[in-house]
């Protein structure tokens, strides 16, 4: 749910095929394209650039048709709507992730930390949107926070000890005072470990090395990489579900059958009108159904008053003194839990994260623009984003965010459902997440949100994270000795050596202290030490162009529109380009929309100096 690469977006193309065809019952994609040309067909908000009509995401005979453009400015009602669209599509995530890292914070054993951790994530989504709405690719994508930062913090805090008790309505001033200082030191080191390691995320899309690098990713590395990320979270998951399988249970029952039985039927509404409320808000109405049901038995005394005994924390009352009493207005700001503090170990966790995030977003970028009905994001484009992406993690982390930032394609999909690719919508969205984060007591609300229902939505979601990397397994033949010996033994290292280094703490002993802690937390990070084996291995070992999926990125453009290579003006900065147009050297940054790849220029250079000769 929370991240992708190639494989999501080829799924995306079918969900659109199939949510165009289920929102017209009585007409095909065809017929409906076919009516608009002859003028009969009758749309209410239709934009006014008549050709941006027909911008659609092609796949065989089937043709989704989209509304309106990245270019368009559908009027204010469509667009508020198409903002809450993508609001409510990334929501999930970008709540249920500031809860999983506040374990390792410490901060879970204060609402009030909770609250603001979620307030800071809130608004930092809605910034590190706009950045790469406005400057970055430019194509209308939400950002939110990445699964992939969380397991570096655990196995970095992994190593300073258990939490103080959590805060209570019994607690003294100074036991709470204790935890906050702990919870504030983890966080200055997390702030600055992140800041730096964002840093460099930057400083390889500003300078194009992106692109050089991602030569030497192939599926193989994709798939690794995406699964190790899923499946470390499952302890994460089992332990919040745990606090009460039944309450669990039911989300999860909630989530499915929402999700995938009832989404094919639309509730039809007084005016005539039918929405598909289960295709667009699944997790959110499982998550308000559990909810309520939980409030019921705790007025009924279902639950016990104990807060040792099992069940306890399905209670939804436990919190209510610090919802009253929290403030209904709160702007986060930088430094707000300290001065940020670099840690090596945490520096190189979360370099990690950073390259797995790099990895997804470049597979949602293509999937974004696929659907958007315009061709493949450039080189130059790929490079802001990434860049930005890289910007808007510093800042979450000089704010206090905790975790960085990275593309959400489920809201890609939000796209193919409405129709609506219009970077206005995206904007609106960027602007929700900004007031909500400002609104403290409504986040005070979702963090006394009962653990067994997040960490239901957690484990309808976790498995597709991994389900998705071996989809891009489809781009290579698998079935060969070679390429099953690189999977196998790179899962092996990605799960045996961190789940070692868990059970025996003291196996590295190097004579220093802060060696050995780089050690642990880059060799325990899944996703890291299971990806640079299979990246290694994929690059070294022999193998055919199929064996290696040489050529996976043309066979995903392939997929695009006919024209999908030519050139876009959706990719172009908002301002300065003719400037940027009349002046040549522009073309030798790898940021700016005239750049077009280190290789032109290396010919280019080549044939000079031949010439020379």
């Amino acid at each position: 749910m929370y991240d992708s690469v190639a494989g999501r977006f080829i799924s995306s193309r079918s969900s659109v095929i199939r949510y165009y065809l289920q929102s017209h019952e009585n007409m095909d994609s065809t017929e409906a394209i076919e009516e608009e040309e002859r003028g009969t067909l009758s749309l209410k908000d239709k934009p006014s650039e008549s050709d941006q009509f027909h911008q659609t995401a092609s796949n065989g005979h089937d043709e989704v048709a989209i509304i309106y453009g990245i270019e368009d400015r559908p009027p204010w009602p469509t667009v508020i709507l198409g903002g809450l669209q993508h609001f409510s599509a990334s929501f999930s995530g970008c709540l249920i992730m500031p809860l999983v890292i506040a374990i390792p914070l410490c901060f879970d054993r204060d609402r009030d930390l909770t609250n603001q951790l979620i307030g800071t994530s809130f608004f930092m989504c809605g910034v590190t949107t706009f950045l790469q709405t406005f400057i970055g690719t430019r194509l209308p994508i939400i950002q939110g926070s990445s699964s992939a930062f969380v397991i570096p913090a655990y196995v970095l805090f992994s190593l300073s000890g258990p939490c103080p008790p959590p805060v209570t309505a019994n607690s003294t001033a100074e036991a709470s005072q204790v935890l906050r200082d702990v919870a504030f030191d983890r966080m200055q080191e997390l702030q600055g470990s992140l800041c730096l390691a964002t840093v460099v995320q930057f400083l390889l899309g500003f300078t194009g090395v992106v692109g050089l690098l991602l030569q030497f990713v192939r599926p193989l590395t994709i798939a690794t990489t995406l699964f190790l990320i899923g499946i470390p979270l499952i302890p994460i998951t089992s332990d919040a579900c745990g606090t009460h399988w039944g309450i669990a249970s039911l989300t999860i029952f909630l989530i499915t059958l929402f999700s995938q039985f009832l989404d094919k039927y639309p509730i039809p509404l007084p005016n005539g009108k039918k929405i598909k409320i289960f295709t667009f808000f699944p997790i959110l109405l499982a998550i308000a159904v559990s909810w309520t049901f939980c409030i019921i038995l705790t007025a009924a005394g279902a639950f016990p008053d104990d807060p040792t005994a099992y069940g306890y924390k399905a209670r939804t009352d436990v919190y209510s003194d610090v919802i009253r009493d929290t403030p209904w207005l709160r702007v986060p700001y930088p430094g707000q839990f300290g001065r940020p503090r670099v840690n090596v170990a945490g520096f190189l966790g979360m370099i990690s994260g950073v390259f797995a995030s790099i990895v997804e977003s470049v597979g949602d970028y293509h999937g974004c623009a696929l659907i958007s009905g315009v061709p493949p994001p450039t080189v130059a484009a790929i490079n802001r984003g990434i860049a930005m992406e890289g910007i808007g993690c510093a800042l979450g982390g000089l704010w206090g965010a905790a975790t960085g930032y990275t593309s959400y394609s489920n809201n890609v999909s939000i796209i193919s459902i409405s129709k609506i690719a219009s970077r206005s919508a995206a904007y609106f969205a960027a602007g929700f997440y900004i007031v909500c984060g400002m609104l403290t007591k409504v986040n005070a609300l979702w963090a006394s949100m009962p653990e067994a229902i997040y960490g239901a939505v957690l484990a309808c979601t976790i498995g597709m994270i991994a389900s998705i990397g071996f989809a891009n397994l489809s781009f290579v033949k698998v079935d060969t000795s070679r390429n099953l010996f690189i999977l196998g033994f790179g899962l092996f290292i990605g799960l045996g050596v961190p789940d070692y280094l868990a059970k025996n703490p003291g196996a590295i002993q190097t004579g220093s202290g802060v060696i050995d802690q780089i050690f642990t937390v880059v060799l325990g990070s899944n996703m890291f030490i299971g990806g640079i084996t299979v990246c290694i291995l994929d690059n070294l070992v022999r193998g055919t162009d199929e064996e290696k999926g040489v050529n996976w990125r043309q066979q995903m453009a392939n997929q695009c529109k006919e024209d999908g290579e030519g050139e876009h003006s959706c990719y172009d900065l908002p301002f300065g380009m003719d400037w940027i147009r009349r002046t040549l050297w522009t073309q030798y940054f790898p940021f700016s929309p005239t750049f077009k790849g280190f290789t032109p220029l290396i010919r280019r250079r080549y044939r000079s100096a031949s010439s020379g000769f």
